[in-house]
């Protein structure tokens, strides 16, 4: 009996180390695409900031795992919102919630047609916006990508 309790004594950590990897193993593949709406900053900014008319893409943002910074019609520049020393008094800096709700990492979910590029689906709150760049860019860029429900209206899928 002694040498079952020590037996079990000794598998017990391994026992709970299996169980631990496929728990966890378990509940990444039941999470949607990660760190889409994640909030980030764009290192390149326009002289003058944003246009808020338009759509900006960074493709190599090491702040989303998915490296897609997406500026969402934001006006400004998002490094410096209303309220920050370097701001000053310029009317046109976005406030921090515009920053928040209008730059933040996004995949794309759809590619143009005849390009083979790898794909995402959009994690519940967000929707698919086909041609984010107006037909602006390189195969490389251009399509749909996940863009929050609540800035797009009617131009989602």
């Amino acid at each position: 009996m002694r040498k079952l309790a020590e037996r079990v004594e000794r598998s017990f950590p391994l026992f709970l180390l299996r169980c631990s990897v496929v728990f966890f193993m378990a509940l990444s593949l039941s999470c949607g695409e990660k760190g889409i709406g994640d909030p980030c900053l764009p290192e390149q900014v326009p002289e003058g900031g944003f246009d808020g008319n338009e759509r900006y893409i960074e493709s190599s943002s090491v702040q989303c795992r998915s490296r897609i910074c997406l500026v969402y019609e934001l006006e400004g520049d998002p490094r410096t919102p209303l309220g920050s020393p370097e701001c000053g008094s310029n009317a046109s800096c976005p406030t921090p919630d515009e920053v928040a709700d209008r730059v933040f990492c996004s995949c794309r979910c759809k590619a143009p047609p005849g390009v083979n590029a790898r794909t995402c689906s959009c994690p519940d709150g967000f929707t698919c916006v086909e041609d984010v760049l107006q037909d602006t860019g390189g195969d490389g860029i251009r399509g749909g990508y996940c863009v929050p429900k609540r800035l797009v209206g009617n131009e989602g899928t």
